[in-house]
This record gives C-alpha cells, structure tokens and sequence, in this order.
C-alpha cells in the first residue's frame, strides 16, 4: 500500500458492476467511483489480483488498463494506464 497516495482529482459516485479480466480468469467486481485517472472497487471476496488487469465496466465499451494503487481486503484503488485503452 503506498501511504503518499493522493486521488488524481474528484471522484465521480459510479455503483456499476464491472469485471476485472487477467490472464485467462474474469472477476466480478463493484465499481464505486471513478475519475479520469482511476477508480474505486469492491470484489466479493479478498481474492489474489495481479498488479495490473483490465477492467469493463457496465454500460461502456472501452476495456481500461489498470494499475492497483492500494487494497485493504476486498477494497481496492486503481490508476488508468491512460496509454492503453482498447
């Protein structure tokens, strides 16, 4: 967990579902908010993620590359890698 972490700006209120896809696995997720630089998630439960993922989003078509920035148990931070959106 970086403890210097600061939000890229305000967050925006999302409640969305979402699925976090690595490798050959897909994770049902719950997108809480959202930024232009990053988002807030809950999983169902404290499952292992690797570092980055991509991550849909109910409702959009872009599939967003993602960076974990903090996690405590089944709550996470993310950044966007805004270089690879898809």
């Amino acid at each position: 967990m970086l403890k210097s972490y600061q939000a890229d700006g305000p967050r925006k209120v999302l409640l969305k579902d979402g699925v976090i896809h690595f490798q050959d696995t897909s994770i049902g997720c719950f997108v809480l908010n959202i930024s232009t630089g990053g988002a807030g998630l809950v999983l169902d439960s404290d499952v292992p993620l690797p570092f980055s993922f991509d991550l849909e989003i109910d409702g959009e078509q872009i599939r967003r590359r993602c960076l974990v920035v903090w996690r405590n148990d089944c709550l996470l931070g993310v950044s966007f890698n805004l270089d690879r959106r898809s």
